[in-house]
């Protein structure tokens, strides 16, 4: 009895790691898919405000402000807040998708040590953590660093943010690095 329960096992984790590696090209996809998403938008973001910056002074340069062009601006802001929710939902979709992307690269790893009682569940919970800093940190450098180009001061806000989950996911590793050398000695 206990023979056919550990077959039946070991299939079920044979399929279970089957299933991971075979998703590793689908993470891959996710996570072209998300940095594409991030880079597309943001590149369309900015050039939409470049050529709007670019009207502007040169309609202050040439005309004055009149009572119609007051109902027009009150029509344009409503139109650039709809932008505006809608490029947020392409950057939390970007970075989400991103996310996906990297949990399911790193999936065949927790699937690995998933039969051990305590490190799986610890693993499970670590590669999630390590997708989630580290996808929050590479969209933030992705869109550091197309906003360099026309906004120095904020790509530079956004790339030291950036920045940030990497620092923690060193000084994490670093800890732990350093308390298994302290057990060790």
């Amino acid at each position: 009895m206990t023979q056919k329960t550990e077959d039946i096992s070991a299939n079920h984790f044979g399929q279970r790691l089957k299933t991971a590696l075979k998703n590793l090209g689908i993470g891959t996809v996710f996570l072209i898919a998300g940095l594409f998403l991030l880079w597309h938008n943001e590149t369309k973001i900015m050039e939409r405000e470049l050529s709007v910056a670019r009207a502007e002074t040169v309609l202050s340069e040439n005309q004055e402000k009149t009572s119609g062009n007051e109902q027009v601006d009150s029509s344009e802001s409503q139109s650039l807040n709809t932008t505006t929710v809608f490029n947020w939902g392409f950057r939390i979709a970007g970075w989400v998708i991103l996310f996906l992307g990297l949990a399911t690269l790193f999936r065949p790893l927790v699937v690995l040590v998933e039969k051990i009682p305590l490190l799986g569940n610890f693993v499970g919970r670590g590669i999630t953590v390590f997708a989630f800093l580290s996808s929050l940190s590479l969209s933030l450098i992705l869109l550091s660093a197309v906003w360099m180009v026309a906004r120095p001061v904020f790509g530079a806000i956004l790339l030291l943010s950036g920045v940030v989950p990497l620092l923690v996911l060193y000084r994490s590793g670093k800890r732990a690095r350093l308390k298994q050398a302290l057990r060790q000695s």
